[in-house]
């Protein structure tokens, strides 16, 4: 499922690895896909800068409703 211009309105982490969380306004709680750590860091980042600074994303959810695509617009 793609998505466009969504207010990310909350996000979440916790110190086991690759556990990262975003909400997305009208699609809720999503992981983000947890095959590279680095990527997970990267999205992390993008989620929590579209939340401090009143940004949307844009992207893709898989089947499996984890983030795969994550794009600050």
């Amino acid at each position: 499922m793609n998505f466009s211009n969504k207010k990310v309105t909350s996000t979440f982490t916790s110190p086991h690895s690759k556990n990262c969380w975003g909400y997305i306004q009208s699609i809720g709680w999503r992981k983000v896909k947890t095959d590279k750590a680095d990527g997970v860091t990267n999205m992390f980042q993008t989620l929590t800068a579209a939340k401090a600074n009143g940004r949307t994303v844009s992207g893709t959810i898989d089947a499996g409703n984890k983030i795969t695509m994550l794009y600050l617009n």
